[in-house]
């Protein structure tokens, strides 16, 4: 092959770096004192400079702000701080009225909390509990004001009486009194039944609180029922969780609630702040253990693939430098790591290794040769420092393709790993040639370099054929299961952490999903004549202003209150009349007796005149007190909700509270357009859809399913671009080291066999691509590109014997730290980190294994084909 530069060039520009190296390490062992006295001094700048070293856990600032949908967001945030700040305690209950006394009890707990700036809960809320009627239908609230004029009397019976007998007489009463006034009896239906479920579920020792709110409303119990309660925190901005201690108080507020109020209750709280709080804790409490278990391993295997403890412990010492070095550069850099780049200290383990594991091999081989301690330091510099120097600035550039990228997740890890390389390789061939000089038996005495078999050739063709149908299975497998790019932080994060299940709760239903849409609007006609445009939108659910707070038939729904102000007084405060003969004798077996004679055995009454009997037959004291707690448990609230109803007046948007009317109109006039979708967003193709779908009708649009298509696609060309950018100039610095192009396309091919088997194991282990571990193909070019030099190289100096050089031996001692460091992060709870260390090992198990196998027998078939 020709070329345009002279053939001479090419060996200047490798002796220069060869001399560079060499002429480094001369002047280091000509001062080896000094050389360390100014890397210690380094390294106590550096830990003081890394004490500094900050965390922010928020990961919507993964991208660049200055991109159209990020800028959108930050003015959605500015106008709206609540909407990203705000907690959602979720209360789920067996029943209505079960989980709403537990709201109303956690909602007083809160109230006047030093952490806590407001507390809304729908279920609880003194504005909602009167006004809630205007915002129902006008059948169902006649249905309501009728049913609580019928009931008034028999609610101020049981609240002058709260006993078992008291509630049998109350109903006998309403029994008779509909009998004599030839009222339907089916009026009664929901009343007995739910009594009827109560005493069934005690008999089988289970607890149901007497359901009221269903009875009054002449509704059946909707069940499992799941409330939320909205909390804005004060945040404390001294803390890397600025949410922690008002998480802390409301963990405290829901612990010291009363054990037999939470039975059966789940609480969790989850929202923005509770996600990143519990995220953060997730990544650095395991990245500690990795880092710990990656030290371990490296620190084992550096003992075995070297041969020497004294060895071992001199690149473990320079991989200890290199940490401390790159980290005080993080904290000058960036000043606060991301949850992405918080990795590079784990990742740095196993690469900060590589050089001074090639360095040490090489001045063993040679130690091993009859060479002199200084001049194998001296000759390891001159025959391997084009291959070390190159790696170094492959694995560099390939870090540094993310610096250029608007996803600054991970071009801040990029910064941080592609200089931490550099100085890896600064410490390395510093300290490794002060401390040979200074103490030569380090360097071994004669046991020389491990033998290697060459592979015949006959066992490389075997080779090529086998890889090659294990490349064409993958392929196989990609079109069919499709690797694919996940865009939700949601993917990243425990799915068994309290705060991420909260959080698919609430998704998993359109009306409480977190997936909302907002568009800002500079006025009350542009919402409203938006939301109008944006309803016409297949896949929209509906939408939300500030108008549609206001309540509409105000003056009719408020005239049926008005009739029904005097039953709802007499209810809550009136003396109870007798409407019927007072009767002698036990009132529970008076009801049972009537129950037994009017109703069949399947219907409510029947079902409740068995129950009774069968608590008759074995009612003790204790039954009674337990029982009498159960039916009266949530009386008090509905009371309290009857005689809120008193208080309404006509709405306005003036009349609302500012919790409410601070979510949809800014104090700067902004009005906002909350968009629903019509199901659950659960996967990012529909996330995706909706987005698509409210962007088209209103480009304006922000919020969190806007924000995540667009981060998808952000994140997809920063990668490819990335990826381009790494397979670009690894590729050219190949070349420039091989000078050949065959030897250029041994080097690649094993890494692009590794990146196709890599993808086909995100897809088969479902690690769908993610923020954090998009890293992967980027850096496996980078680093795969090291080690294939490194063979191409020696292959070139012992052509048919390089696995009878220390080379294969570094290569392999090199991938194992490098793999044992990554594949750590995969224990990690938090998913990201944990499927960038599974598909980092993964993806260099498979290049190592291929470059070890293949470039040496591409090489040797290029070669014995242009023979």
């Amino acid at each position: 092959m020709t070329s345009a530069t002279p053939p001479n060039a090419h060996a200047t520009a490798h002796g220069l770096a060869e001399r560079l190296v060499a002429g480094w390490m001369d002047r280091v062992m000509a001062w080896p004192r000094r050389a360390l006295g100014a890397l210690g001094v380094l390294m106590i700048l550096a830990v003081l400079a890394g004490s500094k070293l900050g965390v922010d856990p928020d990961s919507s600032k993964m991208l660049s702000p200055d991109l159209p949908d990020q800028a959108r967001a930050q003015a959605l945030n500015a106008a709206f701080p609540g909407l990203k700040s705000t907690l959602a305690v979720v209360v789920r209950g067996p029943s209505a009225d079960a989980t709403d006394l537990v709201v109303a009890a956690l909602a007083e707990g809160l109230e006047g909390n030093a952490w806590v700036e407001t507390v809304f809960a729908t279920a609880t809320d003194p504005f909602l509990a009167a006004h809630g009627f205007l915002y129902q239908d006008m059948d169902a609230v006649e249905t309501m004001f009728t049913r609580i004029s019928k009931s008034s009397n028999t609610i101020a019976r049981l609240r002058t009486e709260q006993t078992i007998n008291g509630f049998a007489r109350a109903l006998d009463d309403a029994a008779r009194l509909a009998e004599g006034a030839d009222i339907d009896q089916a009026s009664l239906d929901r009343l007995y039944a739910e009594a009827a479920l109560v005493l069934e579920e005690e008999a089988a020792g289970e607890r149901r609180i007497f359901g009221w709110s269903a009875v009054l409303n002449d509704q059946a119990d909707p069940g499992p029922t799941t409330r939320v309660i909205s909390v804005l925190p004060r945040l404390d901005p001294d803390r890397i969780s600025p949410a922690k201690p008002a998480l802390r108080d409301i963990e405290a507020a829901i612990a010291a609630l009363p054990a037999d109020l939470v039975a059966g209750i789940e609480i969790a709280v989850t929202g923005d702040p509770a996600l990143r709080t519990e995220e953060l804790d997730s990544v650095l409490g395991t990245i500690a253990i990795s880092l710990a278990l990656s030290l371990v391993l490296v620190a084992v295997i550096l003992r075995i693939g070297l041969g020497s403890a004294g060895r071992a412990a001199l690149a473990f010492g320079a991989l200890l430098g290199s940490l401390v070095l790159t980290t005080g550069f993080a904290a000058l850099a960036v000043g606060q790591l991301n949850l992405v780049s918080v990795a590079f200290i784990v990742l740095m383990v196993g690469l900060g290794i590589d050089f001074a594991i090639h360095i040490l091999a090489h001045v063993t081989e040679m130690r091993g040769n009859g060479v002199s301690a200084r001049d194998a330091v001296r000759l390891t510099g001159q025959r391997n420092g084009l291959a070390l120097g190159l790696s170094a600035v492959t694995t560099c550039l390939a870090f540094l393709a993310f610096a250029t990228t608007d996803f600054i997740g991970m071009a801040q890890l990029g910064l941080i790993g592609g200089v931490g390389v550099l100085i890896a390789f600064g410490v390395a061939v510093t300290l490794i040639a002060a401390v040979v000089v200074l103490l030569p038996g380090l360097a071994g005495t004669g046991a020389g370099a491990a033998k290697h078999r060459t592979l015949p050739r006959k066992t490389g063709d075997g080779t090529l054929m086998a890889t090659g149908m294990l490349v064409l299975g993958a392929l196989a497998v990609l079109p069919a299961l499709q690797a694919r790019f996940d865009p939700d932080p949601m993917g990243l994060r425990d799915p068994a952490a309290a705060s991420v299940q909260a959080f698919q709760l609430l998704a998993s239903k359109p009306e409480t999903t977190p997936y909302r849409a907002s568009v800002l609007t500079p006025s009350l006609d542009a919402a409203e004549a938006t939301a109008t445009r944006l309803d016409t939108g297949v896949g929209i659910g509906g939408t939300l202003t500030i108008a549609d707070l206001v309540p509409d038939q105000q003056d009719d729904k408020l005239t049926f209150l008005d009739f029904a102000a005097p039953s709802i007084e007499h209810a809550v405060a009136g003396t109870p009349t007798d409407l019927t003969d007072p009767l002698e004798g036990d009132p529970v077996n008076r009801l049972i007796a009537r129950l037994d004679g009017a109703e069949g055995a399947d219907s409510p009454g029947g079902r409740l005149g068995a129950a009774l009997a069968a608590y008759q037959a074995d009612r003790t004291p204790d039954r009674d007190a337990a029982l009498t707690t159960t039916l009266f448990q949530a009386f008090p609230l509905m009371l309290s909700r009857l005689e809120s109803l008193l208080a309404a007046e006509y709405v306005d948007q003036d009349a609302l509270p500012s919790v409410l009317r601070d979510r949809f109109v800014s104090p700067d006039g902004k009005y906002r357009v909350e968009v629903l979708p019509d199901g659950a967003l659960q996967t990012p193709a529909q996330i995706a859809a909706f987005a698509d779908i409210v962007s088209d009708l209103a480009t304006e649009a922000a919020g969190g399913p806007v924000q995540l298509a667009a981060a998808g696609q952000s994140v997809g060309r920063a990668m490819l671009f990335a990826t381009l950018l790494a397979a670009l100039s690894t590729a050219f610095l190949a070349y420039w080291a091989t000078r050949r192009v065959a030897d250029t396309v041994a080097i690649l091919v094993p890494l692009g066999i590794a990146g196709i088997l890599t993808a086909a194991a995100s897809v088969l282990l479902g690690m769908p691509f993610n923020y954090a571990n998009v890293i992967v193909l980027p850096l496996l070019i980078g680093i795969g590109v090291d080690s294939g030099i490194h063979m191409a190289l020696r292959e070139r100096r012992a052509p048919g014997a390089v696995f009878a050089t220390s080379t294969p031996r570094a290569v392999v001692v090199s991938a194992l730290t490098t793999m044992a460091a990554f594949g750590t992060l995969a224990l990690s709870d938090h998913r990201g980190t944990a499927s960038m260390g599974a598909l980092l090992a993964i993806s260099m198990t498979a290049a190592i294994c291929a470059i070890l196998t293949l470039t040496p027998a591409l090489i040797r078939w290029s070669r014995r084909d242009n023979a």
